[in-house]
């Protein structure tokens, strides 16, 4: 990962910094938070027939991050989508959920460091841990594939936006100097009826984000509606009248949810007016 984004490109992909961006694939699947849900993970991948699928590089498999947390196997979830990224790199996209920015923004349930300790050892699991750190960081924050915009949590509420690939390209480098990095891996999408147009998230971390924003930020990035997860849901939900749609991938940490993914010919992608055009192209494991 660190090598295509010094080279800029991955085969029909524009990479700058953490954002990365997708002109024109033949067929695109998007898998949300798995949580160390394996069985969701390997049904997803049987269900594709990922082996062929991934084959042809203008074939597009996006993870919206929060691979890790929760679940029983964060372990083997993680272990499974990097081997994929080495074996497919120009075909799979990791995004970063905020389970995957424990370093710089902490929160109480992140037990991926003691399943490390526990199958590997205390030394050698912490050694892992350190080394996992550093890969977090070299996770994509934002993505655009065709008229898609795709964030793991939401979208930022302040800053100007005349230069939004700056904002979003240098979100990992500039976290300590603005909250892009904290937003797009923690807001929420929410009526919100406060003239800022925003208001803090009941999380403790991040912001709620109302349909003012998303729209201003669909106009400039020339998209047709946002594709996100970080939020169980009964597999999808539409927000924001149709710009957003929020997609869930497993099942075990969440008995209650549903899990889905997104599988959709590129074909589709390009006529896109909003999120609910993608509903019909919406998936549920078996």
């Amino acid at each position: 990962m660190t090598a295509q984004r010094s080279s800029g490109t991955i085969a029909g992909v524009t990479v700058s910094g953490t954002l990365l961006e997708i002109s024109d694939v033949d067929n695109l699947v998007i898998v949300s938070d798995l949580h160390g849900d394996y069985e969701c993970f390997s049904q997803i991948l049987n269900e594709i027939n990922y082996a062929s699928f991934l084959s042809h590089a203008r074939n597009k498999m996006v993870f919206l991050g929060d691979y890790v947390d929760r679940g029983s196997n964060s372990v083997g979830v993680l272990y499974s989508v990097c081997q994929l990224k080495l074996a497919y790199p120009d075909s799979i996209v990791l995004m970063r959920g905020n389970h995957e920015a424990p370093s710089e923004f902490p929160f109480a349930s992140h037990d991926f460091p003691f399943q490390l300790v526990e199958r590997f050892g205390e030394s050698a699991g912490r050694a892992i841990y350190r080394k996992t750190l550093q890969l977090f960081k070299e996770l994509v924050v934002a993505a655009i594939v065709d008229r898609v915009l795709l964030v793991h949590g939401g979208l930022p509420t302040e800053q100007a936006l005349s230069n939004y690939r700056a904002l979003l390209s240098t979100a990992q480098e500039n976290h300590m100097n603005n909250k892009v990095l904290e937003e797009v891996l923690w807001n929420d999408p929410r009526k919100i009826n406060s003239i800022a147009g925003w208001e803090n998230s009941r999380r403790g971390i991040g912001r709620h984000f109302g349909e003012g924003i998303t729209k201003k930020w669909l106009e400039i990035s020339d998209t047709r509606c946002v594709v996100r997860g970080h939020e169980p849901c009964q597999g999808f939900r539409i927000d924001h009248d149709g710009m957003i749609l929020t997609l869930f991938s497993c099942r075990e940490p969440y008995p209650s949810f549903k899990a889905a993914y997104l599988s959709i010919p590129g074909t589709n992608l390009q006529k896109l007016r909003d999120a609910r055009d993608l509903v019909p192209f919406v998936k549920y494991p078996r």
